[in-house]
């Protein structure tokens, strides 16, 4: 027996040789090598691997379309599915698709990577609903889907294109967009073609319309099979059943056995192993069906997503159960679409079930309305009992058949609550379930019934609180009081180290309780100031503006063009490190992490399970590394001290590298490392040293704390009538790209090729070789594009470099080296996290007098990526007068992995800092903070001041701040805040770019090469508009090709916002070195066309080619990027979370080379740092040292519907830069520093909901990040405020 499938048409048999850990996702890339589906989390966390779906479903048989994870469904999951990629979408052969199309035009695409999984999660929606869809709707559908690049706003926008209700204003744009010079980026069409298409903006060729494919097209499962399919894989069996007869059948065999639907619940516990016995129940028609008598009986096989519909309709159809609007609207914040698409009903309970901690929505909801489950042991043996004593029923040999919900009268009440760290795609921190059933025509209560989440794995019901609620009125406050005292003292969280504290949650709870009974209470009962405390805040959708000038007289420069990959990108075409095909005898790596206290010692390995697997070739140690074990050569740049590639002996962080395992598949090498046991000849009993703070209190601090640079004041003020001290602490961020750190290294007649996602050709070219003790003209790295990077592949990714060449030079086998997510979240550095204490002494007027600021940052084990003298000088170098201050800068060493470079490093802790103090200082004055800044603003030369006033101007800042005041004198459990802030970012030029241009005679097209690295912040588009613009031909004409260390030796890496500027000056030069060669020939010729020019100066003998080095003699001068940002929140005060309103974003970008992709920029890193300050909280194991944070279910970036509400950017009117690139300026990380803003208007919101409840008007310190615990404690909750009237 097999599995059958297509895969775009093309069908595939699989068999036993496939074990049910082989995902779906392994098989579209490695098998049918199709590599445009990514990969990235493995548990359906960030949407890089969605891919369609087509199948017949039951209970009858319909043929639907739907999105699901790749990563998550067992490829023995997919008999009869008809799956589509990115590939069978639309590509430059067959033509795009207009989603593709779309998303390309709207500047949709940076890195790319992440591309493809947002494409099919939106070709399945559309497929489904075809042209019934809102634009609420599409914005609400992709909680499934991470981009840490664009920031959001313009996938939102071109997915929003398709909607019934789409926005005019965007409709326009989707036709500027397609009326600008675009269109010259497309293939020419044959005569053929043309003859075909009659109008080019709906080229047949270039575009596939969007109705092109229908679910008629499609023919794969003629007759729909019953019997069941039984699949020997050796060490597993798998069955794919039918009825439930084959399901029993088969638990009768052995005890050891799973049962299958989705498999979702692998993206919250994660299955290592598989039982011998695997059933697939997917298609048991017996366990999806539903039915309404004076129940509603729910099939446990129901998916999620059928279930919400099912609600949705009955809801409206019948009033015995108008509840379910709640409950589908509590749905809507479960998982996401392609989870809820295949995960089940049955499935969630099970998992909860097993795992008592699960806050489980469904059980929640469910438990609240007091639902019953049927149990099936055997085939005759049926049982139905409440869900809690279901969680306490031994399941083995049983099988849940469906659950009831029962009809409740009018007189019932129900409100439901999920408060998650971001707005979609995150488990509770605590859901709550609450329902009042009144006596018939009275307002008071018969029952009340209150359930948890999230409290502790045995807490379910409120049961005292529910039992002194009984012959009471909830509304009165006297009943209020007491139920609340009640409920205080019975929820008793317990501690989980990943989980906010036991405290937050404890009052959490009781406020959730208050917030339920405001939303039900009679209007003529509440004071009206409280109602709108009642709901939790959701977004519906967003919009935004951008605002800037182009010059047509400069096109292609400074036009808002397409990203020259962008097509390929949303094709799948656009290949990354690990995309490269497949070969017969390849291998991957995975590394044997150290998992034990930094210190340790190691003294060997017991590789003797490892080996038992099959697949497993090979196990490596520092002691194979034929040359010096570091990935950071200190013969580099920047580069202080060697860093080892595989740990030689003292441990110095939790999950070091020791060594690494070579296998025939990726799953098989990182189970094989697991299995390998390293021997200790001594494991350190002391506590790592893990912040700053541990380091300055250690016994050792004096080796740890190192101090960098000192800044002396050059006068002091005498007027000093206020001092003012403050601490401040700024912790540490993932970079969280999309693409794995990854390798790929072959082997070559004469050395080896190094397929790389780093950001630095060099030192991975230099790291490798020496590594490997050959020459470094032997070893070729090669990059396509990166996935992202942000910092996180300048230095960190020479090691798994390192580690795949080691493999290949030693084995002669191409070898893959991917890191595993917790992996790469454990091994690589993050953000420096930054500790300041000051002491400021101003005037009256806030003037500073003097100002003494004392900082440290946490280098981590190594001191390569010291960034804290480079602060101090953003610190001064800022928008305000500095030559009152003294600056001391520190860092120190602690036991974590080395921190590294992260977006806009050094710039954003220095203005954090600055922006903190001129805030303390402004309320210790009673004083406006923008008065404050204005007063201590550097008088010469300084635009800050005139672009505040443009920006409050464009902001309508004025009346919004009136606006903002009257909102809080009316809304008591709802504050809103206001915020300005300015930025100075100081940008400054270092290392070596060089750029080689190539001129072809027979047509006159060019190729770029260059030393830069393309990872989504548009560097090779900006190339070639600066080619375009010099030579005075069409974009189209241009191609830039990979980067390597042949063509680009000893090129500097590409960050600090440069690289582009860097590169298209080296560009622009070799581009005039060509010019000038060709200056007699355009003079000989009359009026000659670029092709003409070509061809005879080739005839003439001149060489086309040219190239230019980039580097510090060409005489750039730093220069400084200018910032304003006025930001909107809202905050609901009774849970923590919040919404930002609005975003005004005023940044100069010089003239910028490429608009589209300038705004891109700004957009992405501005997001980037709402998450840095708000929900990426970073936690480690204070005994251990291990990271806790290190996967999609504990690390939570932002999501489309964290992203502002109204996001307008605004590029500076009449700009330029007369010192930069073609009076260009940098964009790629300035505005993540404005980000910082978020931090005062919380602050100023909680103030405001302070004062409203009595307390004194103090200062506030909310811990960094600003996350849903932090702001909810920072208000201080008291039982005795929560009151009706």
């Amino acid at each position: 027996m097999k599995i059958s499938f297509q895969i775009n048409t093309k069908h595939f048999e699989v068999d036993g040789k496939f074990g049910p850990d082989v995902s779906l996702n392994e098989f579209i890339r490695n098998v049918a090598e199709l590599r445009g589906t990514k990969a990235m989390c493995h548990e359906g966390g960030c949407g890089a691997c969605v891919v369609a779906v087509r199948a017949s479903l039951p209970p009858n048989n319909e043929m639907k379309i739907f999105s699901v994870n790749s990563c998550l469904v067992s490829v023995l999951s997919c008999h009869g599915w008809e799956i589509t990629t990115v590939e069978g979408l639309g590509n430059r052969i067959t033509g795009y698709h207009d989603i593709q199309t779309r998303l390309a035009k709207f500047n949709g695409t940076q890195c790319g990577y992440c591309t493809p999984g947002w494409i099919m999660n939106m070709y399945s929606i559309f497929e489904t609903r075809k042209a019934d869809l809102t634009t609420q709707e599409i914005e609400n559908s992709f909680a499934s889907n991470i981009c840490r690049c664009t920031g959001y706003r313009p996938i939102a926008d071109a997915l929003k294109t398709f909607a019934k209700d789409a926005d005019r204003e965007l409709l326009d744009k989707l036709s500027d967009i397609e009326d600008l010079g675009n269109k010259a980026l497309r293939p020419k069409c044959t005569e053929e073609q043309r003859n075909v298409c009659s109008d080019n903006k709906s080229c047949a060729f270039t575009n596939k319309d969007i109705n092109s494919k229908t679910l008629d097209d499609w023919c794969f499962v003629d007759d729909i099979a019953t019997k069941m399919i039984v699949i020997d894989c050796g060490d597993h069996t798998w069955y794919k059943c039918y009825t439930l007869g084959d399901v029993f059948s088969v638990i009768e065999k052995s005890t050891d056995y799973k049962l299958i639907a989705g498999n979702t619940g692998q993206g919250v516990y994660h299955v290592l192993d598989y039982p011998k016995l695997v059933i697939d129940i997917s298609n048991v028609t017996d366990i999806r069906e539903y039915v309404v008598d004076v129940n509603l009986t729910l099939g446990a096989g129901m998916t999620l997503t059928e279930m919400m519909e099912l609600f949705l309709k009955l809801s409206d159809d019948n009033v015995d159960f108008n509840y379910l609007k709640e409950f589908h609207d509590h749905m809507d914040l479960v998982a996401h679409l392609p989870v809820r698409n295949i995960g089940t009903i049955g499935g969630n309970l099970y998992l909860k079930h097993c795992n008592k901690e699960f806050q489980s929505d469904l059980f929640l909801l469910f438990e609240t309305v007091g639902a019953m489950i049927t149990i099936a042991e055997k085939r005759d043996k049926i049982s139905t009992m409440y869900l809690t004593d279901f969680l306490e029923t031994e399941m083995k040999g049983k099988i849940i058949i469906n659950v009831m919900l029962p009809p409740l009268s009018s007189s019932t009440k129900i409100k439901t609550y999920k408060i998650m760290p971001r707005s979609q795609n995150a488990h509770a921190i605590v859901n709550a379930g609450f329902l009042w059933k009144f006596k018939q025509n009275s307002s008071i209560l018969e029952k009340a019934t209150i359930v948890y989440g999230g409290i502790s794995p045995n807490f379910i019901h409120a049961s005292k609180t529910e039992s002194i609620l009984s012959n009471t009125d909830p509304f009165s406050d006297e009943t209020i009081q007491e139920a609340l005292k009640t409920l205080y003292d019975e929820v008793k969280p317990e501690n989980s180290p990943t989980e906010p504290s036991a405290s937050y949650r404890r009052m959490l709870a009781v406020s959730l309780y208050y917030k339920a009974l405001i939303s039900q209470c009679p209007d003529d009962r509440i004071n009206p100031k409280y109602k709108s405390g009642g709901n939790a805040i959701k977004r519906n959708t967003s919009k935004g503006t951008q605002t800037f000038e182009t010059d047509k007289n400069l096109w292609p420069l400074n036009q808002p063009v397409m990203k020259l990959e962008a097509l390929a990108q949303c094709s799948g075409e656009a290949t990354f490190a690990n995309d490269l095909k497949g070969e017969s005898d390849e291998v991957y790596a995975a590394f044997v992490t150290a998992d034990v206290k930094p210190g340790s010692i190691i003294s060997g390995f017991d590789t003797t399970e490892a080996f038992k697997i099959a697949g497993v070739s090979g196990f490596y140690t520092a002691q194979d590394i034929p040359g010096n074990n570091s990935f950071t050569p200190t013969n580099a740049p920047l580069i202080l001290v060697n860093e080892e590639i595989l740990c030689s002996k003292q441990v110095k962080y939790y999950g070091e590298p020791a060594a690494i395992i070579v296998a025939d598949r990726e799953k098989t090498a990182i189970r094989a490392a697991k299995l390998v046991l390293i021997k200790y000849e001594s494991i350190n009993k002391n506590k790592p040293v893990l912040t700053i703070d541990d380091a300055l209190k250690s016994p050792d601090k004096d080796t740890r704390i190192t101090k960098n640079n000192v800044i002396y004041p050059v006068e002091v003020g005498h007027d000093v009538k206020c001092i003012i001290y403050g601490e401040l602490n700024i912790e540490t961020q993932h970079h969280f790209y999309m693409e794995p750190q990854t390798c790929v290294a072959k082997k070559t007649e004469d050395g080896l090729e190094i397929y790389s996602s780093t950001q630095w050709l060099d030192l991975a070219n230099m790291a490798v070789a020496q590594c490997l003790s050959v020459p470094i003209n032997s070893v070729n790295v090669i990059i396509r594009r990166v996935g992202g990077s942000y910092g996180g592949k300048i230095t960190r990714s020479s090691q798994i470099a390192c580690g795949a060449a080691l493999i290949t030079h030693l084995t002669g086998k191409t070898c893959r080296f991917i890191l595993p997510l917790q992996q790469n979240m454990g091994i690589i550095g993050k953000r420096l996290p930054t500790k300041c204490n000051f002491e400021v002494g101003v005037d009256n007027n806030g003037e500073i007098q003097y100002l003494k600021n004392i900082f440290y940052q946490d280098n981590g084990c190594a001191p390569n990526e010291t960034i804290s003298p480079v602060t101090a000088a953003h610190f001064v170098g800022g928008c305000y007068d500095s030559r009152r201050w003294y600056v001391e800068a520190n860092s120190a060493a602690t036991d974590s992995p080395s921190n590294t470079w992260c977006r806009a490093p050094s710039s954003t802790e220095a203005i954090a800092m600055c922006e903190y103090i001129m805030e303390k200082v402004a309320y210790h004055l009673n004083k406006d903070p923008l008065e404050v800044r204005l007063t201590n603003m550097m008088q010469v030369t300084n635009p800050i001041p005139q672009l505040i006033d443009q920006l409050k101007r464009d902001s309508d800042y004025d009346q919004r701040i009136i606006d903002v005041q009257n909102y809080n004198k009316q809304n008591r459990w709802r504050k809103r805040a206001l915020k300005l802030m300015p930025m100075t970012y100081d940008v400054f030029y270092f290392g070596s770019y060089n750029s080689v241009v190539s001129v072809y005679h027979a047509d006159g097209s060019v190729v770029i090469i260059h030393g830069g690295v393309e990872m989504g912040q548009g560097l090779n588009t900006k190339v070639a508009q600066v080619c375009a613009y010099t030579f005075g031909i069409p974009l189209n004409k241009i191609s830039v090709k990979p980067s390597t260390s042949f063509t680009s030796p000893n090129a500097m890496t590409t960050g600090g916002s440069i690289g582009s500027e860097c590169v298209s000056f080296a560009t622009m030069k070799a581009c005039q070195i060509i010019m000038d060669r060709l200056k007699p020939i355009k003079e000989e010729l009359n009026d000659p066309k670029w092709e003409d020019i070509i061809k005879k100066a080739f005839n003439n003998d001149i060489d086309l080619q040219a190239s230019y080095m980039y580097s510090n003699k060409d005489g750039l001068k730093p220069y400084d990027v200018y910032g304003v940002i006025v930001m909107e929140i809202e905050v609901d005060i009774l849970t923590g979370n919040h919404d930002v309103l609005r975003v005004d974003l005023l940044e100069d970008t010089g003239r910028s080379m490429s608009p589209g992709i300038d705004v891109g920029q700004i957009e992405g890193a501005f997001i980037m740092g709402l998450g840095y300050w708000t929900s990426e909280k970073v936690i480690y194991d204070q005994e251990t040292g291990k990271l806790l944070t290190d996967r999609t279910w504990t690390y939570k970036p932002p999501g489309l519907k964290d992203i502002p509400a109204d996001f307008r950017i605004y590029f500076r009117r009449n700009s330029n830069n007369p010192t930069g690139v073609l009076q260009s300026k940098a964009t790629g990380e300035p505005a993540f520093s404005l980000a910082a803003v978020i931090t005062h208007a919380i602050r100023d919101a909680v103030r405001a909901a302070r004062i409203d409840a009595a307390y004194e008007d103090q200062w506030i310190d909310i811990p960094n990040p600003c996350t849903v615990e932090n702001i909810f404690m920072a208000v201080g909750h008291r039982l005795d405020q929560f009151m009706l009237k």
